[in-house]
């Protein structure tokens, strides 16, 4: 097995749990912004020791310097915009159908940027399994399921959205890639401007809908999805030296542990259907590596 699938299964593990939690900010009534603050602020504190230890690092240009903060501002406003419309979107739909067609969306966005933006090829094979890995999901939009899901079609919209807007944060990580530019600055600069762009949502949007939100293990919930984040984000960055539209087709792998755990933990609607889904999903990562 080549190492970047290895990195992207691994990045794709992670993204399992990371992606959980999403789930549970919907179900738990969290502010999704004050969970990014507690979460990246760890972020900033361990990213800047790390720099501090290894000044090596600071060792730059400052061209490559400002190249690096814009790479991180971007991405760091497009993903939170991206996890604002992932939590709206989970507290609306089941996992069950979000996940799915967040996957079948998101390789689509990503293999067209890879192909005309950065100009990567892919052999007969990658683009077959591409393509079935991508249209499985589709099975789940039946009339049935718009009975069950309700304004299912606006929701699916809500999916389209957080994929572009995630997309968009994803070409700036493969810029810092193509640029070789420094990942622990990239990493300090992006978790800082999180934190900065959560504060400004938090205090001068969430509080005018003067909503109620759950706080109860608000803290210790916002550092577990800051640990499954970084693990997630680390083994993603190595991956995408190899081929960014194969490599975020194997992270797409990480639908499944959410969606298990929906199933368990919150009872979501679940029929055979959706099983075969799951494992045709399973059959044809497997079948690539």
């Amino acid at each position: 097995m080549e190492s970047y699938i290895l990195f992207a299964i691994l990045s794709a593990v992670f993204a399992w749990f990371y992606g959980f939690t999403f789930k549970m900010i919907a179900k738990r009534n969290y502010d999704t912004s004050l969970v990014n603050i507690y979460s990246y602020k760890v972020w900033v504190i361990i990213t800047w020791l790390y720099l501090i230890l290894n000044r090596s690092e600071l060792k730059i240009s400052i061209e490559d310097l400002i190249l690096v903060i814009v790479f991180s501002f971007w991405n760091a406003l497009f993903f939170f915009l991206s996890v604002l419309s992932r939590v709206k979107s989970m507290k609306n739909i089941d996992s069950v159908i979000f996940f799915p067609l967040y996957k079948t969306f998101w390789p689509i966005s990503i293999t067209f940027v890879s192909l005309y933006l950065f100009k990567e090829t892919l052999i007969t094979k990658e683009v077959i399994w591409i393509i079935i890995w991508i249209t499985v999901p589709l099975l789940l939009i039946t009339k049935a399921e718009s009975k069950i899901q309700k304004n299912l079609f606006i929701w699916i919209i809500f999916i389209f959205v957080t994929v572009i807007l995630t997309t968009i944060s994803t070409i700036f990580w493969k810029q810092l890639v193509v640029n070789n530019l420094s990942i622990a600055l990239y990493l300090f600069f992006t978790s800082t401007f999180w934190v900065l762009i959560s504060f400004l949502i938090q205090k001068n949007w969430e509080r005018r809908k003067n909503k109620i939100y759950n706080t109860k293990w608000l803290k210790k919930f916002s550092l577990i999805v800051w640990i499954f984040h970084l693990l997630s984000f680390t083994f993603f960055v190595l991956a995408v030296k190899w081929n960014l539209a194969i490599a975020f087709t194997v992270n797409s792998f990480s639908i499944l542990i959410p969606i298990i755990l929906s199933i368990i933990f919150y009872k979501e609607h679940f029929n055979l259907k959706k099983w075969i889904v799951i494992l045709l999903s399973i059959i044809s990562i497997i079948l690539f590596i």
